[in-house]
């Protein structure tokens, strides 16, 4: 029985300190479908959550209606991620809430339910998970950061053009620097403007800050390009994750990735969000 105490009052300042740090953070997202589940809301999964977290005053919103602070910058909200861990016989659930970066932040207790009935099931399951936290009042104590702000207003006077010519013909990149406009050499290739693959379906790409440039991140979070400053302020170096490289930059407030696959070039549009 000795030994028992000490790790039930470990486990329980876990707990209370993995909820204190809630507080550092304005907002907790809930995806409208879990990755767990086979459809949007399955089992009244995304709403028991959300109402769950708003019994504690959470500022709790769907990954669908994000509010344009946070449109602008993702860091100042948690991601909530629901475990599924069922067996034949029990229903077990856990929630987790990770950071902009995708760090768990807080993990709940596991709950559990024997009842035969799906919905039945996962409601009490869910329940028990987030039991600990009905005693718990969200009051934020965090510094939203300011979003970096981009001014596209003189952009474009600075951009090299983007020339769409026929099959075989010749096209020449013109690209001005503070010394000189220079010409680089002259390529045999079309232009092929592409839909953005990789942006998502609730609002594109959203840029942060690393050493020398921006990583751009979807709404999993998850990181899918790389970008680094040049010389030229509206012009960077861009690399996928998948390896492909090639020249991020701005044309009349919109952004393009610029590459050769093959021996095709192609520009893709990128929805960024600074």
């Amino acid at each position: 029985m000795k030994k028992i105490v000490p790790i039930l009052m470990l486990a329980f300042c876990a707990n209370f300190y993995g909820q204190e740090v809630i507080n550092d953070y304005k907002y907790v997202v809930v995806p409208t479908q879990f990755e767990s589940f086979k459809s949007p809301n399955q089992y009244k999964s995304s709403t028991l959550v959300k109402f769950l977290l708003t019994e504690s005053d959470v500022n709790v919103v769907y990954s669908n209606d994000l509010p344009s602070e946070l449109n602008l910058n993702r860091c100042v909200a948690l991601y909530a991620k629901l475990i599924d861990g069922s067996n034949m016989f029990t229903t077990k659930t856990t929630l987790v809430l990770e950071d902009c970066s995708g760090k768990e932040i807080y993990k709940s207790i596991e709950g559990t339910s024997k009842q035969k009935e799906y919905n039945a099931s996962y409601s009490e399951a869910i329940r028990a998970a987030l039991k600990p936290l009905s005693s718990y009042t969200y009051s934020y104590a965090g510094t939203t950061t300011e979003p970096v702000k981009v001014s596209y207003q003189n952009d474009a006077k600075s951009l090299p053009a983007v020339k769409q010519a026929p099959a075989e013909a010749t096209t020449t990149a013109v690209v001005e620097t503070s010394e000189e406009v220079q010409k680089k050499s002259v390529v045999k290739a079309t232009p092929i403007l592409e839909a953005n693959k990789v942006a998502t379906s609730n609002g594109g790409l959203y840029a942060q800050d690393i050493l020398n440039g921006y990583q751009l991140v979807d709404s999993s979070p998850k990181i899918v390009m790389k970008m680094f400053k040049t010389s030229q302020a509206n012009i960077f170096l861009g690399e996928e994750i998948s390896g492909t490289k090639g020249l991020v930059y701005t044309k009349d407030g919109a952004w393009y990735f610029e590459f050769y696959d093959g021996d095709i070039l192609k520009v893709k549009a990128l929805n960024i969000k600074f």
